[in-house]
């Protein structure tokens, strides 16, 4: 499966201006073109996944308005289920998948959300396996392409476990700093550098109002 973390950022990486806000603040700073070339992306692509916390606080909707019937499946890993039902990934008429564990399941949940036609994963026992997931999707979903839209936990995840293949990043001009800000890529950190995860520069292109990076996984 491709799979493609896709992000915006500032310059010094942060995903949003301070911990618990929106990283939707980040958007007002693009225009129509911009905003169509996010969408756009997701017509490309099978799935889309979010961490838990960017549903709490952006509330999105992780569907292609450009394009009628090109929305890709959305996908919510959570440990513990603890996703408010009022959220549109739950609310509206979407395809999503809840993906949780064996642990954090709660069953009163789970039928609520069957009975709005969404689908739940039980995928791990105290954490999300990412690595089984992805074959289950690929296995049961036909999802052979996903796009990851972050938060830093979740970008940390995927990339801990060499599942990341591409990295797509919208980087906005501007400094935002903050030692305990959402950073691109957030979780343990590596102190090695035989450890870290190295991509090759693939593409960079200054645009109006941010510069496209793109990198591929080095081989």
């Amino acid at each position: 499966m491709k799979t493609t973390i896709f992000s915006q950022v500032s310059i010094d990486g942060k995903l949003t201006l301070g911990a618990g806000k929106s990283s939707k603040q980040l958007f007002s700073m693009f225009e129509e073109p911009d905003i169509k070339y996010i969408h756009q992306f997701r017509g490309l692509i099978d799935a889309i996944m979010v961490g838990k916390n960017t549903i709490q606080y952006d509330d999105p909707m992780l569907t292609n308005r450009y394009e009628e019937n090109k929305n890709p499946l959305r996908i919510i890993p959570t440990t513990h289920m603890d996703i408010s039902l009022d959220s549109h990934v739950l609310s509206d008429d979407g395809r999503t998948l809840i993906v949780t564990t064996e642990n954090g399941k709660n069953p009163e949940m789970i039928s609520i959300l069957k009975d709005r036609n969404k689908d739940v994963l039980i995928c791990g026992k105290d954490k999300v396996d990412f690595v089984k997931l992805f074959r289950e999707l690929e296995d049961h979903y036909n999802v052979h392409s996903i796009m990851i839209e972050g938060g830093g936990f979740l970008n940390w995840n995927v990339l801990d476990q060499d599942l990341v293949d591409e990295i797509i990043i919208m980087q906005l001009p501007i400094i935002i700093g903050g030692g305990t800000n959402i950073t691109l890529v957030d979780g343990t950190g590596y102190t090695d550098l035989d450890f870290v995860k190295k991509f090759k520069v693939v593409e960079v292109l200054p645009n109006k109002n941010y510069t496209l990076l793109r990198y591929q996984k080095a081989v």
